[in-house]
C-alpha cells in the first residue's frame, strides 16, 4: 500500500497539478507525496474547465480566514463561481435603453384596457344591467405599432 501511485500521463493532470501545487503553498497544506490525494482532488474536479479551477483555487487561496485546505466540494463550487463570474462578465445585457412602449394607452399589446361601472352605463356594450367589469377594446395603434405588428407575425409562426 505503500507504493508511489502512477502520475497520470495526460496535460489535463499536468496543470492541475501546478494549480493545486499552488494552492498547498498559499494554505501551508503539506503535499502527499504518493499522488493519492492529488489523484482524488483531480477525478472528483476534472469536468471543470482548468482556467475555471485556477480562479477557484485563487478565490479559495484569498479567501479571508481559511485555515484549512478546502474539500473538493468547496473547490468545485469556487471553480463554478469564477466561471459565472467570467460568463457574467463577457457577456453584455441585450437591452442597453430601457424599453419604451410605441403606445401607452395599450403597451403594444393592441388591445386597451377598460373597466365597465356596470348597472346600464353601457359603456361595454352590454345593453342589460350588470356588475362593474374590466374588459378591452382593439387599440387604434395596432396597423403603426412596430411592436405589435412584430409580434402579431411572430405568433403566428413566422
Amino acid at each position: 500500500m505503500n507504493e508511489i501511485m502512477q502520475v497520470k500521463p495526460h496535460a489535463e493532470f499536468q496543470e492541475f497539478l501546478v494549480i493545486y501545487n499552488r494552492l498547498c503553498v498559499a494554505l501551508r497544506e503539506q503535499q502527499d507525496e504518493t499522488g493519492t490525494t492529488q489523484n482524488v482532488y483531480f477525478d472528483a474536479i476534472k469536468d471543470i474547465p482548468i482556467k475555471s479551477l485556477e480562479d477557484g483555487a485563487g478565490a479559495l487561496a484569498r479567501e479571508r480566514g481559511r485555515k484549512f485546505f478546502p474539500t473538493t466540494a468547496e473547490w468545485r463550487t469556487a471553480a463554478l463561481q469564477a466561471q459565472e463570474q467570467v460568463f457574467r462578465a463577457t457577456t453584455q445585457p441585450a437591452r442597453v435603453h430601457p424599453w419604451v412602449n410605441e403606445c401607452e394607452a395599450c403597451e403594444d399589446t393592441g388591445w386597451v384596457y377598460h373597466d365597465c361601472l356596470g348597472d346600464s352605463n353601457q359603456t361595454c356594450g352590454r345593453k342589460q344591467p350588470h356588475r362593474p367589469h374590466p374588459y378591452v377594446v382593439v387599440c387604434t395603434c395596432r396597423p403603426n405599432n412596430r411592436t405589435y405588428q412584430r409580434h402579431a407575425t411572430f405568433g403566428r409562426g413566422a
